[in-house]
């Protein structure tokens, strides 16, 4: 071997081809690229969750605290209840001769003049009158149903709240509520 020869055999060794990355490397790449990629969209997650609870919270009306439940709650504290004597009456039913049993019962607004309400025998047997001058021109079929006993409830309140000034009339209440098919 001549020289020529050895020095191209040293030229060859010393200049070797650029080096692939190593493996550790593309390691370190491969999990910060997942990291960010999963950090990015549990924040993409988050608000957008976050977006839709709000809006569904806006569209029912409800907060943490609903004002209409404390709403009812003071008022039901405040309130107070006047309980009539039970009503049995004739229905208006033609095709036979059906009763009705019901216990109504009136919530007024203040609890403070309920004992004036109830020695006031005049407005009790007005009330018992409207009462049963409304009861005894339903038949069987206009009450038998959810929404015919709260017409019936309202129906009695708009007829009633005239009498009461003060105490306010809030509520008609049925606690027993028994027809006769």
């Amino acid at each position: 071997m001549d020289v020529a020869e050895e020095t191209e055999e040293i030229k060859e060794e010393t200049v070797k081809p650029a080096s692939k990355p190593s493996s550790m490397g593309n390691l370190l790449l491969v999990l910060v690229v997942a990291l960010a990629s999963s950090a990015g969209g549990g924040l993409v997650s988050w608000f957008v969750l976050s977006k839709t609870m709000i809006s569904a919270e806006a569209k029912t009306g409800a907060t943490k605290e609903d004002p209409k439940k404390i709403d009812v709650a003071a008022a039901l504290e405040k309130s107070a209840v006047v309980p009539l004597e039970p009503f049995v009456v004739n229905l208006a039913d033609s095709d036979a001769a059906r009763y009705l049993r019901i216990k109504v019962s009136l919530m007024v607004d203040d609890k403070t003049g309920i004992k004036e309400l109830q020695a006031n025998e005049a407005l009790q047997l007005k009330v018992r009158d409207v009462i049963l001058q409304t009861l005894t021109a339903k038949t069987s079929q206009d009450l038998i149903t959810d929404e015919g006993k709260n017409k019936l409830r309202q129906e009695i309140q708009t007829k009633l709240a005239d009498y009461f000034k003060k105490p306010k009339l809030v509520d008609v209440m049925f606690t027993d509520f028994v027809i006769q098919l």
